[in-house]
């Protein structure tokens, strides 16, 4: 049975003396996470117990949080240096500690957080436990009855949030009906071809021109380098970071609606779209190679299973070159400029994201036969 954890947000409702102790408490939270973050930086050293013994007495004295906060302030400083330690190799690379401003205050479930039975959220404070009012409608019933993990509970734009990751387990997807290859790209955020040669293309035409659009807010405002312009800067961040977002859950949940019947859909392996980024102009790069491919591929991938599909990954290594008819790979066969494929040696003619899309489908179900069949 395959199980799957999804974060929903939901919306609180404290009184105007709750939301001011919330605040409170979640400065802090965070006072805490920078104070463990310069001990952590200036001592070279993630053990927990090293960081209890150099910052947990500090914590409690200094900002007068209970040991459950110093405690969970030190875990997720840990957790954040060794995040830079998976990227840089060296989590001391840094120039500065990591500085905590808005992220917000981690609860662990049935210890800060748990929900009483009339559906009110108890909550850890500064002051002690706050029973809050709650907005569930931004979490489907099946997961509300899940088993929850560390929440985040954080303010966005004046409102109360809090972050729940929640696990279910889901039925095991049905055998595959139907196949279909999904290649990923700019010109089209998404191509389909499925088993009854049915190709749809999700165009990635209003998505360039809105990048380039804040590649040159980004620029002049980068030009001008007063303070104000780095604050619109990360505003402008902000929401291009929820506009490719809330595209990304549209071009996924129509992927997904496409599939009549159980369906195994092959994607494919993202190093190949990192390569791509590498072979591209300068000039171009931030407007056509930096979209969020791997958010992308995971909304596609949870909402899938979700719906009972299958996935599977492939590598994509010559799909746009491949002929899906006689086999021919030939680098030549692709013309970027007019987007289209043309064999040299059958002649075969079509879009080139099409061509790509059915070569990765090609693969997901050789692959299918194969694990159906036993055959090596």
């Amino acid at each position: 049975m395959a199980v799957q954890t999804l974060t929903y947000g939901i919306r609180l409702h404290p009184s105007p003396a709750e939301s001011d102790l919330l605040d409170r408490t979640c400065t802090a939270y965070l006072s805490c996470c920078d104070h463990v973050s310069r001990v952590a930086k200036s001592n070279r050293t993630l053990s927990q117990r090293k960081l209890n013994d150099l910052a947990y007495r500090h914590l409690r004295e200094t900002y007068h949080v209970g040991s459950q906060m110093a405690q969970s302030a030190i875990i997720r400083v840990i957790g954040n240096y060794r995040t830079v330690k998976e990227s840089l190799g060296d989590p001391w690379k840094t120039k500065r500690p990591l500085q905590y401003t808005s992220s917000g205050y981690d609860l662990v479930w049935n210890r800060d957080y748990s929900i009483l039975s009339d559906g009110r959220l108890s909550v850890n404070t500064l002051k002690g436990r706050v029973k809050l009012q709650v907005d569930w409608k931004g979490m489907p019933e099946q997961y509300r009855h899940g088993r929850f993990g560390t929440a985040r509970l954080l303010k966005k734009r004046g409102k109360w949030m809090l972050l729940i990751p929640s696990t279910v387990e889901l039925t095991d997807p049905q055998r595959p009906q139907n196949v279909m290859g999904v290649d990923l790209g700019m010109r089209f955020l998404a191509t389909s071809y499925d088993s009854s040669h049915k190709t749809t293309f999700h165009s990635g035409k209003e998505v360039t021109h809105k990048r380039a659009h804040y590649k040159a807010l980004r620029t002049g405002l980068q030009k001008r380098g007063t303070r104000s312009a780095r604050r619109r800067l990360k505003s402008i961040g902000n929401r291009e970071n929820r506009w490719m977002r809330d595209v990304n859950h549209q071009v996924s949940k129509a992927l997904v609606d496409e599939c009549e019947q159980p369906t195994l859909i092959v994607l494919e392996d993202l190093k190949g779209i990192r390569e791509a980024t590498e072979r591209v102009g300068k000039s171009r790069r931030y407007v056509q190679v930096s979209w969020a491919f791997f958010q992308l591929r995971q909304m596609i991938e949870y909402k899938a299973l979700k719906a009972g599909h299958s996935i599977m990954l492939v590598d994509p290594a010559y799909t746009s070159q491949a002929c899906p008819r006689c086999g021919l790979v030939r680098k030549a066969n692709r013309k970027h400029r007019a987007h289209e494929y043309v064999c040299a040696g059958c002649g075969y003619r079509s879009n080139d994201d099409r061509v790509a899309a059915m070569n990765i489908r090609r693969l997901g179900y050789a692959a299918l036969v194969e694990s159906q069949t036993g055959t090596s």
